[in-house]
């Protein structure tokens, strides 16, 4: 009895699994851990991070924040250049995404470019389940490109705060604290 209760149960999750397969493979739409991030795999930055918290994360956990954080900015770069707040909405939590959608007016072409070459992350807060991050990125260089070719760059400071959800860090919250244009071409 117990054994055709174990292959009952077998046969239920694998049934279970083909058809959720099936369901995917007729919307043509994989999982978001399945699906290769194009963005974030086009943007490369430097960025040199500095602990001041009481808590400090291990090795593994600084790799993966500072991997997830550069994501998270290439998404920011995609989203000042055309507005699309879908693109990258694993990488914002859910209050950051209903202020973006808020804001939402439609996508559009991509007038300008924007991309992040580097940050100094001083890591103000780490949480001791390693859930919440407080940080503040001075010394940012930002590259805006626009139209008419003209390019400008620009150091800014911001504070900002992750949260870790899911596989990943997402943003919850940020500020710009300053920001200047120091070339203009």
């Amino acid at each position: 009895m117990l054994r055709i209760l174990f292959i009952s149960l077998i046969v239920l999750v694998l049934g279970f699994f083909f058809l959720q397969g099936r369901l995917n493979d007729r919307n043509g739409e994989k999982p978001v851990f399945l699906r290769a991030d194009q963005i974030a795999l086009n943007h490369h930055t430097t960025i040199q991070t500095t602990v001041h918290s009481i808590y400090k994360p291990d090795s593994l956990q600084l790799e993966t924040l500072k991997k997830d954080y550069s994501n998270i900015w290439a998404h920011l770069n995609y989203l000042y250049a055309t507005n699309n707040v879908e693109a990258g909405k694993e990488y914002y939590t859910e209050d950051w995404f209903k202020q973006l959608v808020n804001h939402y007016n439609g996508p559009q072409q991509p007038l300008l470019t924007r991309t992040d070459e580097q940050h100094e992350l001083h890591i103000q807060n780490w949480s001791s389940d390693g859930l919440i991050c407080t940080a503040i990125d001075s010394n940012i260089v930002l590259k805006t490109i626009y139209p008419d070719k003209t390019t400008q760059y620009a150091k800014a400071s911001i504070a900002v705060v992750l949260l870790f959800q899911g596989d990943h860090w997402r943003i919850d919250a940020m500020t710009f604290i300053g920001e200047k244009c120091v070339v203009k071409k």
